[in-house]
């Protein structure tokens, strides 16, 4: 046995088997046969390949003959096209001629390709290109003279290039002559080839017909000799079931000592081995230890040398020693209970495995071991030692498994740990967002007040500090706003909160946010939207967030008197695969589980502003940077606004792209998944498209004087600004989006006074005003005109009690009612404003005391529950980051309580809300604003809605 084990295959037959049917001289005979017929097949195969490339060789030079032909038919119809344009002048033949002329070329192309290990040949096609030229010069030189007047006889016309021509065509007959030469030369090769191989192949069939005859005979005498050797190897069935057994023992047991007593106990079922033992090697000794015994003597020695005796000489060399021939002297015996017996032969057979010793088994035999027997201990020695590896090898493993389990504790706790880090880090994000945001909206509420008058008037300078201060604390704000939207998209902490949206109207929307400050700089702004753009689920605060960013980028660096446009469309797959990333282009696009989107929503910003070179398109959208970093730099800002438009968009799984060229202007676009919705009712009426359909006028209060006003406008957003500025002064409004529906809802409502947009679809305002006047239920309804159009005598003419021209500022739209004497209300209930923040709750206070409201203070939760037991209030402005008792511990007190639970809630918060805690809101409040977005008329609007309409109704807390 080697030091890597023998193979554990089938025992072959027993030696001089090959002697008794392999005669020497038949093999020798046979295999010479077989030299000969593969030399044959070799000269066979040589001659073939000759005969072939001959072939091969005859077929290009037709080729060549082919395309000479064609070269020359060409060049014999360009100048039968030039003979034709000469007598006829008709423009028709130039054209043919051209085209042959082309033809020629690529023809001559041809030949010269197929001919280039022809010297002699490519210098002719050389010299017949320069020719062809000449002669091609020659044509249009004549044809320009006679274009432009010149006079030649008709002889002179066809003889014009006679010479260059006579030359071409020796050159096509010398090509032609050499080519036919070398044709008759390859075939003859051809032909002599063919015979050569046909004679070999004949030779081969030859001597396969006397070989297949002793192939066959030989095959007969190997089919006795395996019938021989199956007759053998039945005797050694016993030897399988043996090693069948083993491998049994080998795969069930896991501990060692019991695999060597259940090997050595095998070895003596065989009758061949009644004593034997097993020494294991000890690696860090250099030693063998005896390990299992079975009828050994009871003085064997129980630790070896490597170096000692035969056993180690056996260890020492990897291979087996077997020893024969005791005597009595010699004092070996084999212990068999009854008697002690003397062996007849002993085995020494090395374990190993890939070259390790593992041990040595010992085997004492009653009997003389023949190559059979031995070579099955050689086999059963490579299992032993394949089952003794995997057994020291799962030891290992045990103890890796221990250590595993330790690391994995060790990653359970790490884990804890991060998770922890992770919630410390969203609660510091939260934190920080109040104890930033409230301060500064203190900063921008009390501005506000002062700027406004309402502490009293200012002078000049001071209103223009004042207005400087206000200013800069929204530009923090936004700043503040951007820093921690970008920490939470980089932390994977922001989500998506899909809902049914109107993608025009959040346009509309983002273009109010930068108006002013396009109108600052003098740049107009324009919006091109694809009709019928329609809805679908979009997050309109990051898709508002999205266009703002976009839309102020392009106003910061568009000059005076320029143009930012907007564009929104809806586009499909094919789109997205039709766009090409140039070296002036920045392109991120859609992660591959997007890319299969079916439509995307094309949002399209363009500027006619100074560009962006393309070194400052690299580093455009990299946080905290600007292009132009220099000190004196026009322009300020964090350089966050790109970067949170391509954070959003990778969140949506959208994709973003940015061209510019210096001087010109820049175009920024972005894709945005169009997810459809729902076919449910209820999601296609979500909560953002149910702020731009009609809403019910609220009830008034009790002893409340305000006047209902109906808005009749086909434009959604126009009618939404409408009722935002009036219902913030004390005005209830409901919106009509078609004439039909107006009609309908002035008969039902009979509100105060109608505010008619003229421009619609189908029945415009003009015969809708004509109608109103004519039915005796709406002739006494007062209407305003509020249109592009300033037809003023038209208005009147037919009954109207206004006309106003959009825009219409706010001041002019209130003085027109006041003018027709319709107020607001006046008389409101209480309103309790709950805030820890004092500059918060007197900013808020302020405003709805200028507003008519009457208004009391609690500075925490516990206070304001207190203080609603005390006097129920008729609505609560809430904040919801308090200490001890926070405003969702408020709302959950005040639903568990029926007397209470139906009291008007605003919520006005500075935390950034996540989608689980607007879904835990849901039902509870009236409105959620968050002071980042706060605005006094919007704020205005909701108190006046909400104590207008008054309980909200029964609320549980499950709600």
């Amino acid at each position: 046995m080697t030091s890597g084990g023998t193979r554990a295959g089938a025992i072959g037959p027993p030696l001089g088997y090959r002697m008794n049917f392999s005669p020497p001289r038949l093999m020798a005979g046979f295999g010479l046969a077989a030299i000969a017929l593969l030399a044959l097949l070799g000269i066979a195969w040589k001659f073939t390949q000759q005969s072939v490339q001959a072939t091969t060789f005859v077929a290009h030079t037709h080729a060549v003959m082919s395309a000479l032909g064609e070269a020359e038919a060409q060049l014999f119809q360009a100048e039968s096209s030039q003979r034709s344009f000469m007598i006829g002048m008709d423009p028709r033949f130039v054209q043919q001629r051209e085209n042959a002329t082309t033809e020629l070329e690529r023809s001559l192309d041809e030949v010269a390709e197929l001919t280039i290990d022809s010297p002699s040949q490519q210098r002719r096609i050389s010299a017949l290109r320069k020719l062809i030229e000449q002669r091609v010069d020659n044509l249009r030189a004549t044809q320009s003279s006679l274009q432009a007047g010149g006079r030649m006889t008709l002889e002179q016309r066809l003889e014009d290039g006679a010479a260059t021509r006579d030359r071409s065509r020796s050159l096509f007959a010398a090509l032609k002559s050499e080519e036919r030469g070398l044709l008759a030369q390859r075939e003859v090769i051809e032909i002599e080839r063919q015979r050569t191989a046909e004679l070999t192949f004949a030779a081969l069939a030859c001597g396969l017909a006397v070989l297949l005859p002793l192939a066959a005979w030989r095959l007969y005498g190997d089919a006795r000799a395996r019938q021989s050797a199956e007759a053998n190897a039945r005797s050694e069935r016993r030897y399988d079931a043996l090693h069948a057994r083993a491998l049994t023992l080998y795969n069930a047991q896991s501990e060692r000592q019991l695999v060597l007593d259940g090997s050595l106990a095998l070895l003596a079922e065989s009758g061949l081995f009644p004593a034997s033992a097993f020494y294991l090697h000890e690696e860090l000794g250099g030693s063998l230890k005896l390990a299992a015994t079975r009828a050994a003597p009871a003085d064997v020695k129980p630790i070896l040398r490597l170096d000692e005796g035969a056993v180690g000489s056996a260890a020492m060399r990897g291979q087996p020693v077997y020893i024969e021939g005791f005597d009595a002297a010699s004092g070996l015996v084999i212990d068999s209970g009854l008697a002690r017996i003397q062996p007849a032969a002993m085995l020494l057979c090395p374990i190993a495995h890939h070259g390790e010793l593992l041990g040595v088994l010992v085997l004492a035999a009653t009997a003389r071991l023949s190559e059979r027997e031995r070579a099955f201990v050689d086999r059963l020695g490579a299992q032993l030692g394949v089952a003794l590896h995997n057994l020291k090898q799962l030891a290992g493993l045990g103890g890796l498994a221990e250590e595993l389990r330790e690391r994995s504790a060790d990653v359970e706790r790490k884990n804890a740990e991060l998770q922890h880090a992770t919630r410390m880090k969203s609660e510091f994000v939260a934190n920080m967002s109040h104890e930033l945001r409230t301060p500064l909206n203190a900063i921008i509420g009390f501005s506000e007040i002062l700027r406004d008058g309402m502490a009293g008037a200012l002078t000049a300078e001071q209103s223009e500090f004042v207005g400087n201060v206000h200013s800069s604390g929204k530009h923090l704000l936004s700043l503040i706003n951007d820093v921690l939207d970008l920490s939470k998209v980089e932390a994977g902490q922001m989500s998506l909160d899909l809902a049914p949206e109107l993608p025009s109207a959040i346009a509309a929307s983002s273009i109010v946010i930068v108006r002013h400050q396009a109108a600052a700089r003098r740049v107009r702004l324009k919006e091109d939207n694809a009709p019928g753009l329609g809805s679908a689920l979009f997050d309109a605060r990051k898709l508002k967030q999205i266009l703002a960013n976009l839309l102020a980028n392009a106003i910061k660096f568009t000059p005076a008197g320029g143009t930012v446009s907007l564009q929104l469309r809806r586009v499909g797959r094919e789109a997205m695969d039709a766009i090409v990333d140039d070296r002036i282009t920045r392109f991120f696009p859609p992660p591959a589980q997007s890319r299969a989107q079916a439509r995307w929503l094309e949002i399209e910003v363009r500027d006619s502003g100074i560009g962006i070179a393309p070194e400052g398109l690299r580093k455009l959208f990299q946080p905290f940077v600007q292009i132009d970093s220099s000190l004196t730099r026009e322009q300020v800002g964090t350089g966050l606004g790109l970067t949170m438009v391509q954070r959003l968009c990778e969140l949506h799984g959208g994709a973003l792209k940015a061209r510019s060229v210096v001087g010109q202007g820049s175009t920024f676009m972005v894709w945005l998944p169009w997810r459809d919705l729902d076919a449910s009712p209820a999601a296609a009426a979500g909560p953002a498209l149910g702020a731009l359909l009609p809403r019910p006028l609220p009830d008034a209060a009790p002893g409340s004087q305000a006047a209902s006003l109906l808005v009749i406008d086909d434009d959604p957003r126009s009618a939404e600004l409408l009722r935002t500025q009036l219902q913030a002064h004390g005005y209830r409004v409901e919106i009509a989006l078609d004439a039909q529906r107006g009609l309908q809802r002035a008969e039902q409502l009979q509100p105060d006074a109608i505010l008619l947009d003229v421009l619609m679809p189908g029945m415009d305002g003009w015969e809708m005003l004509s109608r109103l006047k004519e039915r005796e239920a709406t002739r006494h309804i007062p209407v305003v005109i509020v249109s592009v159009t300033d037809e003023l005598r038209r208005g009147f003419a037919l009954g109207a009690a206004q006309v106003l021209t959009k825009p219409v500022a706010k001041e002019d739209l209130l003085a027109a009612l006041g003018a027709m004497g319709l107020r607001p209300a006046t008389t409101h209930g209480r309103v309790l404003i709950v805030d820890d923040d004092p500059g918060a709750v007197n900013i808020v206070g302020k405003h709805l005391r200028a507003a008519g409201f009457d208004c009391a203070n609690a500075y925490g939760g516990q206070e304001a529950l207190e203080s609603v037991r005390r006097s129920r209030p008729a609505l609560i402005v809430l904040d919801l980051m308090m200490p001890q008792v926070s405003g969702f511990d408020v709302i959950e007190a005040l639903a568990s309580q029926p007397d209470t639970a139906d009291i008007p809630i605003i919520v006005l918060t500075a935390k950034r809300m996540s989608a689980q805690e607007r879904e835990q809101l849901h039902g509870r409040v009236q409105r959620l604003i968050e002071k980042s977005d706060f605005e006094v008329a919007i704020l205005l609007a909701e108190v006046r809605r909400a104590v207008a309409r008054g309980p909200m109704g029964p609320v549980t807390a499950a709600q």
